[in-house]
């Protein structure tokens, strides 16, 4: 029993690694609701970070016309995308640990609508 939760515990915590919450999908324990609740959030943090990354590069592209400000703006979107992205990993993976199902910020009531709707509930 321990074993398995040792499983559940990590594939939980590397679900919030970028592309990794894939290997929980596939897994043999996918059905754990646990791992199954920070699988789907793991993907959709993912999945909205990449999105921000390349709406941050479009702007990068744009703000480059202007000489100065638009490096330094486009260095401080960057670092805040960044910072916000790490706290985000940093806040799912101690909920995986600690076997809670906490929602995080921005991502966490989009991956519980979309839970629900995988689960088949109305």
């Amino acid at each position: 029993m321990e074993e398995n939760n040792g499983n559940i515990r990590f594939l939980s915590v590397i679900s919030y690694i970028g592309v990794l919450f894939i290997i929980g999908h596939f897994s043999v324990e996918k059905n754990n609701p646990d791992l199954r609740f920070h699988t789907i959030q793991g993907g959709v943090l993912c999945v909205f970070y990449m999105v921000l990354y390349i709406l941050d590069f479009l702007l990068s592209l744009v703000l480059m016309m202007i000489p100065a400000f638009g490096i330094i703006l486009t260095v401080l979107i960057t670092i805040a995308i960044a910072l916000s992205n790490l706290i985000l990993v940093i806040m799912g993976i101690s909920y995986a640990v600690t076997f809670r199902q906490g929602l995080l910020p921005f991502v966490g009531k989009a991956a519980l609508a979309l839970r629900t709707r995988l689960d088949g509930a109305p």
